[in-house]
């Protein structure tokens, strides 16, 4: 009897624990499997949707691979912008446009691509090559305090040097002949020996320091070698 009795305490405290617990229990189930397959969803929407991007990134890339951009092309990349931002594709799309562009001296499209690129990278890296590029072409344009936002935009350590470099190039485009040899110097000293011989003709071609005017070449012998950069400068490509 003692027995029975023990057991039957036993299913009532189960009855009334499960009463007690059972819908939380129950709630706490379905959350979880909930959870669980809305996870799994997300992950299989998220890679559709990455999946499309790099599709649409390819019909774009062939197009300028073509060294064409048709309206189809445009009709494209303007979808990657709207819909895909959250992708790399859309920054990277407009990177090669842009490259496209400037190789068909369409200048304006060449920076209005590369703006985009900056404004809808969601890489840093991206950004920052998007931005070194821009700065070439706003160089070119003459635009200098659009130069100079970029160039004054937190960056990775691992561009300082190409930032110093095109800060030379600002202040040299703006004659403020002290400031581009210093940066020039900074470029120099960060790149070490691996620093281009174009970055040490530019060096060369503002002279050796304050004793000289601004106008005066290094030397004599940096005669030739500023008009090598004169010329160059002409060229100066948004790649």
């Amino acid at each position: 009897m003692n027995e029975y009795e023990t057991e039957d305490q036993q299913v009532e405290a189960l009855k009334k624990w499960w009463k007690e617990n059972g819908t939380s229990l129950v709630v706490g189930l379905f959350v979880g499997v909930s959870a669980l397959f809305g996870w799994r969803y997300y992950t299989e929407q998220n890679n559709a949707h990455a999946i499309i991007a790099s599709d649409l990134y390819m019909q774009v890339m062939q197009g300028a691979a073509m060294n064409t951009i048709d309206d189809k092309t445009i009709d494209i990349q303007n979808q990657l912008i709207n819909e895909y931002s959250d992708t790399p594709y859309a920054a990277l799309s407009s990177l090669s446009l842009a490259k496209v562009e400037y190789e068909k001296d369409n200048v304006d499209a060449a920076v209005a691509q590369l703006e985009l690129a900056v404004k809808h990278a969601n890489e840093d890296v991206t950004r920052q090559i998007a931005s070194l590029r821009l700065v070439n072409v706003y160089l070119e344009q003459k635009k200098y305090d659009e130069a100079k936002a970029l160039l004054n935009e937190k960056h990775d350590a691992a561009f300082d040097a190409q930032y110093e470099e095109l800060k030379g190039d600002l202040y040299s485009a703006q004659g403020e002949i002290a400031q581009a040899r210093m940066a020039y110097d900074n470029a120099i000293n960060l790149q070490g020996i691996a620093a281009s011989k174009w970055l040490m003709l530019k060096r060369q071609n503002l002279g050796r320091g304050s004793d000289q005017g601004p106008n005066q070449g290094a030397n004599q012998d940096a005669t030739e070698d500023s008009a090598e950069i004169d010329s160059a400068d002409d060229k100066r490509s948004a790649a």
